[in-house]
């Protein structure tokens, strides 16, 4: 009975770690979305006098989140990569641990 408890726990550890990171990210996204919106809502013209160094800094830091945005749109594919390459490293490493505590395949490799 023991052994079930166990395992009931760290499912729900497990799904709990997953769902925190899932809601973490969402999080983070909307917080993104939410300052890259604001941002582009700032018009110097608005605000600012034209020229001066406040209507300069606004610009600059439109132009900056812009080009930002668009060299880390560049990388996506290659981080998506290196998490595929992560998650299918760790299922194998799993399914290997797994296997074990389950002595399934006998002796050992003896007959290698």
């Amino acid at each position: 009975m023991r052994s079930i408890k166990n395992k009931s726990s760290k499912k729900g550890q497990v799904l709990n770690m997953v769902s925190g990171v899932v809601i973490g990210l969402m999080v983070l996204i909307f917080t993104i979305f939410a300052v890259l919106f604001g941002i582009s809502k700032l018009n110097p013209s608005s605000f600012f006098t034209l020229g001066s160094p406040d209507a300069n800094a606004t610009a600059n830091l439109q132009s900056n989140l812009t080009s930002g945005i668009s060299q880390f749109a560049q990388y996506i594919p290659i981080i998506l990569i290196v998490l595929g390459v992560v998650l299918a490293i760790s299922g194998i490493v799993i399914l290997i641990v797994y296997v074990r505590r389950m002595n399934v395949g006998g002796g050992g490799g003896a007959g290698l």
